[in-house]
């Protein structure tokens, strides 16, 4: 989907933040930064990008300091981010540009060795077509402040708009969601960019000094980045456990050879489960093949929009009609329990019941009974 850019004046911007409104604060006990990297990368058969050739992507590391925040927050999307991600969703010019967070860009790391860390690495994936990793900063920085390296790919042409760090940015280009070839080609080459990330990871971190987690590492995704997850999860033995936030599954994970023999976690929106009457078959052939740990839930109010940090745009300003009725500061509370709770527990050895079954505290979360193969 391609937006035109319209990059208003510098005076215009910082008057817009004058009475900015704050992301949710994490809620872990480190704080948290943030740095990006261009991945160089010679992809030949990117179905977007031009003559079908891409060079590059860019990851967006959240990642533990103890450095406190200093000054006003600052804003957590660039504008041009904020105007072509917000217009396509009714949102008011300038208004997403103008939300903060308390992340620090090039914060000190923890101090440990190089490549070593007793906290989990967790690689993300974005929704297809958007928002960027950066819109889905509530959740990624959540999990941060407990500790974890959550590193977020975005991929050029794929993505409405992203930047990189030297400045330069690139817009999306249009892309057709009623063509399942193009959406499987895009599939595949998110599995080409994470596999190429993976292999440079090691030589990255120690370009950065980092006491970062190389060994120990979960997958999860929102939308096409859930069902990336999963799919880079299947071939690469680093992946130990998967997770896929509201995604549908291709490729061979819509197929009898679809068991993972890892741990997985399904969580959809309200009609997005194995109990609706017309809901997503790939979800039923995926889930029905897997013999290892594998939950799945819903969650009642929700639709495919409440997954990234959107849900809590819509409480600033109610226009989005493609966004569920639930509060979306629930649905923020929602998403960074359960998705904490299942890498506590398959990275860190951490159980929690809440994966169990119901839970009262969460009655708007419905679990739905996977049988194991």
């Amino acid at each position: 989907m391609k937006f035109p850019m319209k990059i208003r004046s510098v005076d215009s911007f910082q008057a817009s933040i004058a009475g900015a409104i704050g992301l949710p604060q994490p809620t872990g006990p480190y704080q948290v930064g943030v740095v990006k990297h261009t991945i160089e990368h010679i992809n030949t058969n990117d179905p977007l990008a031009p003559n079908n050739v891409s060079t590059a992507f860019l990851a967006t590391i959240y990642y533990p300091t103890l450095q406190k925040p200093e000054g006003a927050p600052k804003p957590y999307l660039n504008p041009e981010t904020a105007e072509i991600v917000g217009k396509p969703w009714n949102y008011t010019s300038g208004l997403l540009a103008s939300i903060t967070s308390t992340l620090q860009q090039d914060a000190p790391f923890l101090k440990g060795p190089v490549g070593q860390s007793p906290y989990p690495t967790l690689l993300f994936g974005p929704g297809g077509g958007g928002p960027p990793v950066e819109g889905n900063t509530i959740l990624l920085s959540e999990l941060a402040s407990y500790g974890y390296t959550v590193i977020g790919l975005d991929h050029p042409f794929e993505q409405p708009y992203i930047q990189y760090p030297n400045g330069t940015g690139v817009i999306g280009v249009d892309i057709d969601y009623d063509d399942p070839e193009l959406i499987n080609a895009i599939y595949e080459t998110r599995l080409v960019d994470n596999t190429a990330f993976l292999k440079c990871f090691p030589e990255l971190v120690h370009k950065l000094k980092a006491p970062i987690n190389t060994t120990h590492i979960g997958s999860f995704g929102y939308s096409l980045g859930g069902a990336s997850a999963l799919g880079s999860m299947y071939d690469d033995s680093r992946l130990i456990s998967g997770l896929n936030l509201d995604g549908t599954v291709y490729d061979k994970l819509n197929s009898t050879a679809a068991d993972e023999k890892k741990p997985v976690f399904f969580l959809g929106s309200e009609y997005h489960n194995t109990d609706f009457e017309i809901g997503d078959i790939t979800w039923e052939i995926f889930l029905s093949q897997q013999t290892g740990y594998v939950r799945e839930f819903s969650i009642i109010g929700t639709t495919h929009h409440d997954f990234c940090d959107d849900t809590f745009w819509k409480t600033i300003e109610d226009v989005d009609q493609a966004a569920g009725p639930i509060n979306g500061n629930r649905q923020v509370n929602i998403l960074n329990t359960y998705v904490k709770a299942f890498f506590d527990f398959t990275l860190l050895g951490q159980h929690s019941p809440i994966l169990d079954g119901p839970s009262a505290d969460w009655p708007v979360v419905v679990f739905h009974d996977v049988p194991v193969t």
